[in-house]
């Protein structure tokens, strides 16, 4: 397809600026409306995030401020010439540093003091003497009603979370700083994941041009020492093993793929109900790989992790419907949907940062460029040639969207949002060339900011 003459600089740039102004208008709305009418009381600390007004200046701040200025420096030219090995190892690397710089802004509390919040896992791992009994009862303690059944952030999750959290401390690796370096560690793959997926889906120039974004974006803030970013990872690798599958050679290879994807993404629901949503970007990974052969497999072994987890006393579907009484009958009814539905919205374009915004606006702009022809005398080749970051993006507005409607994302989406909300970052490399280096400047800055002004609850 023959690519459009370009347009003068105050056209192609004026996508990104409505985005932007979109996006502030927004939240402007969202943090002023509480007391009018129906959102009188929406029940956040700083509405609508999950979060304190509380300035700070601590030792994280000149490490971060550093790792940005080195990828916003060398990351764009790296990200063209590294070999393909050396990119993932380098993305992560500086993903990582940027992590834990974030992280550290509030001093070494910013990796301690997390996990131990009176509604996290480790407030449970006590009280439990026999892992062997955790399964079979576990849907029995969902409810609130009972002062000896769990904790918020084990009821409202799969057991899976929570065994994580206990084999960790029976290997030795217990309490609030083991856990956050593990999960900080865990987390912090997700971007690769991100790479690996695009590149099997013959995206790799998008890959390469949104590396340097996936190392700096703000996302981070949330998935440092929160299992929310164990989620993230563990939905991306199973997506990058469906990638993988979907783009096989061969019909054995795709078949076995396919079920190591399954299993993959199997375990991930069991770490987290609202991951179930992650089979819209299953979906979206099969559409821009053009193949249907993955599918079975993947769903058989999605079923066997389920079937595991029925046979040991766990049936994810009581569990689910047992979480969503328990939030019905507690903090739902004092977060009105009438509010959230919305402001939920503002708050993911406030999470994924201005270039992210941006991007959104240059897509939106471009959905008439997409390419339309597709591959025939194949039978199992059946998409579009869209590409693959433009399906992946779709699937993750989908599944927010879906989420947003069911009424059981009323707050805090900054984190449980972030398995959707990473694969939007791939969009930036859809921004103007001549603006990539200012954009990504512009979201180094946006995640130190709100990191010195803000102290998040998560």
């Amino acid at each position: 397809m023959t690519s459009p003459a370009p347009e003068p600089a105050y056209r192609t740039r004026r996508p990104e600026g409505v985005a932007v102004a979109i996006a502030i208008a927004g939240l402007v709305v969202a943090f002023t409306i509480e007391g009018w009418g129906p959102w009188d009381d929406v029940h956040a600390w700083l509405d609508p995030l999950s979060a304190y007004l509380e300035p700070t200046l601590g030792p994280g701040v000149p490490l971060a401020v550093g790792v940005a200025a080195a990828v916003a420096g060398y990351g764009p030219a790296l990200a063209e010439r590294l070999p393909w090995g050396r990119l993932l190892l380098a993305t992560w690397i500086a993903g990582l540093a940027w992590s834990v710089s974030l992280a550290l802004m509030r001093g070494w509390s910013g990796i301690a003091d997390p996990l131990t919040n009176e509604h996290e896992y480790l407030v449970d791992v006590p009280r439990i003497n026999d892992l062997t009994a955790v399964v079979p009862g576990f849907v029995d303690r969902i409810d609130s009603s009972d002062a000896t059944n769990w904790v918020t952030h084990v009821a409202a999750h799969p057991p899976l979370t929570f065994l994580c959290f206990l084999w960790l401390d029976r290997i030795g690796l217990g309490g609030p700083v083991w856990g956050g370096v593990v999960i900080t560690l865990l987390g912090s793959t997700a971007v690769a994941a991100v790479l690996v997926t695009l590149r099997a889906l013959g995206d790799e120039r998008t890959a390469r041009t949104a590396a340097p974004f996936l190392a700096l974006t703000p996302l981070v803030t949330w998935s440092v020492v929160s299992a929310d970013g164990v989620f993230m990872a563990a939905a991306a690798w199973g997506l990058a093993l469906l990638a993988l599958a979907a783009v096989a050679p061969r019909w054995p290879s795709a078949v076995a793929l396919g079920a190591v994807a399954g299993v993959a993404l199997g375990l991930a629901i069991n770490l987290s109900y609202g991951l179930l949503l992650i089979g819209v970007l299953a979906l979206a990974v099969l559409a821009a790989g053009r193949s249907w052969r993955p599918l079975l497999p993947a769903v058989v072994g999605g079923l066997a992790v389920v079937g595991l987890f029925a046979t040991l006393g766990f049936w994810w579907l009581d569990g689910q419907q047992e979480v969503v009484n328990r939030y019905y009958r507690g903090i739902a009814s004092e977060r009105p949907q009438a509010y959230w539905v919305w402001a939920n919205l503002a708050v993911v374009c406030f999470c994924v940062g201005p270039a992210v915004v941006a991007a959104i606006g240059r897509t939106v702009y471009r959905r008439a460029d997409l390419p339309v022809a597709g591959e025939t005398g194949m039978s199992h080749r059946w998409s579009p040639r869209v590409p693959a970051a433009w399906w992946l993006a779709l699937g993750a507005v989908v599944a927010m969207g879906t989420a947003d409607l069911s009424g059981l994302s009323r707050s805090e989406v900054e984190r449980i949002w972030l398995p959707f909300t990473i694969w939007l970052v791939p969009l930036t490399a859809w921004l103007d060339a001549r603006d990539r280096t200012r954009w990504l400047v512009a979201q180094a800055g946006w995640a130190v900011a709100i990191g010195v002004v803000l102290r998040f609850t998560w």
